[in-house]
């Protein structure tokens, strides 16, 4: 998932940095510059050097080719594994959205980024401000959750953004950070407000069970 932030970046009580606006990008996406592109999603999976790719090498690792070209145009925060935009090079100067969501980030010097959902029921991105629990979704769907698949097939690859919920009547959930390891090759369960991993657990292992986010403070359910 590619994560934007917007305007003044700031520390975030729970670690890292946050800005008053963030942007959660799950369907494909392109960054472009005034002569044609410059990475997009896909290239996340392509290894850039040095040498020959490693065999068990993993885009965490780095040296990617998203990374490789991202290193040209920002600054790398190793503290919070981010690219940051130091100064003002790029400044949204325009948006715009389709009925079908795509999305149209102008940015200063003839640069954009523009999004394409290509799923008609999964969530394809999110826009909210950073304490706000108002989120602007495509599409709409009924509920707020979502389930993604980065590139392979194995359990370990998938990650569930679960459903935020009221807090139990009875107050009974369970509690995470730190994260709850039933499966250490499973799926990995995020928090839906704050996308914190509160749970790595099989499919089905944990279903109807609601779990509260000591980072965010907020109650999730399990869907499946």
């Amino acid at each position: 998932m590619l994560v934007l932030h917007f305007g003044d970046i700031r520390a975030h009580p729970s670690g890292g940095t946050v800005g008053d606006w963030a942007l959660h990008v799950q369907c494909p996406w392109r960054f472009d510059g005034p002569v044609g592109m410059v990475t997009g999603r896909d290239d996340l999976w392509v290894y850039a050097g040095p040498g020959e790719r490693p065999e068990n090498w993993s885009y965490e690792d780095g040296h990617s080719l998203q990374d490789q070209r991202f290193a040209g145009f920002f600054t790398r925060d190793e503290g919070t594994r981010s690219w940051v935009n130091e100064g003002d090079r790029f400044v949204v100067i325009g948006t715009e959205q389709t009925k079908r969501g795509d999305i149209r980030l102008d940015l200063s010097d003839g640069y954009a980024i523009l999004l394409f959902p290509a799923g008609s029921r999964s969530e394809a991105w999110r826009f909210f401000a950073a304490d706000s629990d108002d989120h602007l979704i495509f599409p709409n769907t009924e509920g707020d959750f979502g389930i993604s698949r980065r590139k392979t097939a194995r359990m370990a690859e998938w990650e569930v953004w679960l459903r935020l919920v009221d807090a139990p009547q009875d107050g009974q959930a369970m509690q995470a950070p730190p994260t709850v390891v039933l499966t250490p090759d499973g799926a990995r369960y995020r928090c839906g407000r704050c996308g914190t991993v509160l749970v790595v657990a099989e499919f089905g292992a944990l279903k109807d069970f609601v779990i509260h986010c000591r980072r965010c403070d907020r109650y999730n359910e399990v869907p499946l």
